[in-house]
C-alpha cells in the first residue's frame, strides 16, 4: 500500500507582487501547460519546492519534491469509464531510485459551486505568459510592417518609428463568475465534548484562511485542489514520447472542480497560443482535446486506497485514535475539512 501522508507547499509563489519569493517558469507546450520547478542537488538548497512524502515501502521513503506539473484537456485518465474535462499532472522525482511519482488530480465543470478561485489564480499565471507571447508576436510584425514601409520611403525617421512601436497593452482577462467559497462542514458535532469542541475549533481557523489575490498558490492546497488523499494506483509510463515505463500513478477519486468558464480559458490558453519567434500557433489539440487517447487495460497491478485502508495524520492526531473518527459525522478530509465521498465509492 502506498499512502499519502505529508504535503508541503514549499517557498515558491505565482505572484508578481512577492518578488523576494522564487517563481516556478510557465511553459505553453503543444500538447499541455506546464508549471517546472527547479531541481535541487540536496535537501539543503533554497528554494524548495513543494512535495509530497508517499509512506514508506521499499524504495519510496521520504519527502520527493515536485518536478513539474502538467495541465491537459480533456483528462487522460478515466473511472470507471468516466472523462473527464481535464487533468492536472503532478511528478514528483524520487530523489535516490530517479523515478517518478505521479499524482493526478481530475478536473470537473461544476457550475454550482462557482469559480475556483486557487486554479484562477494559476490560470492566470499563464495568461500573462500568454499575453507576452502574442505582444512579441504582434511587435514583430508591425515592425516587420514598418521596416517595409521605411525602405519605400526614403524620408522616414525609423528611430520615431520605433519609438511608436514600444509600449503596448495587453488586455485583461477578467470574469464575472462568481466565486468558490469554503464549504460549510459536514458534520454535526455535540459541544458537550472537548473532542468535539476542538473539532470545532480547528474548523473554523481553516474557514478563515484566505482566498484573495495575496494567497499564495499551492499545488496540494486542499478543498480548491486537493479534496482528498484517497486514489486509485498503478504502474504505468507517461503518455508523451518515449513513453518509458516504471512511473507509479495515484489518480485521486476526488476530482477537481473549476466553471465552464475557466474551462474555456484553458483551453484558449493551450488552442490559441502563439510562437513568439514565428507567430506560428503552437497547438497540437485535435477534437477540443490536446490529452493523449485513453489506453486500453493491459494488466498489471493495480489497486484503490479507500478510506478504510487510512486517514491523514491530522484526523488521526484529532480523533486520538489509530483509524481516526468512528462515527461517519465526524470524519475528515484534508487539513480536517468535510469528508468528501470518492467517485464510484462502491466499486
Amino acid at each position: 500500500m502506498i499512502s499519502i501522508s505529508l504535503l508541503k507547499g514549499g517557498q515558491y509563489d505565482i505572484d508578481d507582487e512577492a518578488s523576494t519569493i522564487a517563481k516556478p517558469t510557465p511553459y505553453i507546450m503543444h500538447n499541455k501547460l506546464r508549471l517546472a520547478y527547479k531541481q535541487r542537488r540536496s535537501e539543503r538548497d533554497r528554494p524548495e519546492p513543494p512535495g509530497t512524502d508517499f509512506s514508506k515501502n521499499g524504495f519510496n521513503t521520504g519527502v520527493q519534491d515536485v518536478l513539474h506539473i502538467d495541465i491537459k484537456v480533456k483528462s487522460e485518465h478515466t473511472l470507471c469509464g468516466k472523462q473527464y474535462d481535464g487533468e492536472m499532472q503532478i511528478f514528483h522525482l524520487h530523489k535516490v531510485t530517479r523515478t517518478l511519482e505521479a499524482m493526478s488530480i481530475l478536473i470537473e465543470v461544476d457550475n454550482t459551486e462557482g469559480k475556483n478561485p486557487h486554479m484562477q489564480k494559476l490560470i492566470d499565471y499563464f495568461q500573462k505568459k500568454f499575453d507576452r507571447d502574442q505582444d512579441m508576436c504582434k511587435n514583430k510584425q508591425v515592425v516587420a510592417r514598418k521596416l517595409f514601409d521605411v525602405s519605400r520611403m526614403n524620408g522616414a525617421d525609423s528611430e520615431q518609428i520605433k519609438s511608436k512601436l514600444r509600449g503596448l497593452n495587453t488586455k485583461d482577462s477578467g470574469s464575472n463568475e462568481p466565486v468558490m467559497s469554503k464549504p460549510p462542514p459536514q458534520f454535526k458535532v455535540e459541544e458537550e465534548t472537548d473532542v468535539s469542541h476542538g473539532i470545532v475549533d480547528r474548523f473554523l481557523n481553516l474557514l478563515q484562511r484566505r482566498t484573495g489575490p495575496d494567497w499564495r498558490w499551492d499545488p496540494f492546497e486542499p478543498w480548491f485542489i486537493m479534496r482528498t488523499i484517497h486514489f486509485w494506483a498503478y504502474s504505468g509510463s507517461i503518455t508523451e514520447p518515449p513513453c518509458f515505463e516504471d512511473v507509479n500513478w495515484r489518480i485521486l477519486d476526488v476530482p477537481m472542480k473549476i466553471t465552464y468558464g475557466q474551462l474555456i480559458q484553458l483551453k484558449k490558453l493551450m488552442f490559441d497560443h502563439v510562437d513568439p519567434d514565428t507567430c506560428r500557433k503552437t497547438s497540437t489539440h485535435y477534437d477540443e482535446s490536446n490529452a493523449r487517447p485513453v489506453q486500453p487495460y493491459r494488466g498489471g497491478r493495480n489497486y484503490r486506497c479507500r478510506r478504510s485502508d487510512y486517514v491523514s495524520d491530522k484526523e488521526r492526531e484529532a480523533s486520538g485514535l489509530r483509524r481516526g473518527f468512528n462515527l461517519e459525522k465526524f470524519w475528515c478530509g484534508v487539513d480536517l475539512l468535510p469528508w468528501v465521498e470518492g467517485e464510484f465509492p462502491n466499486v
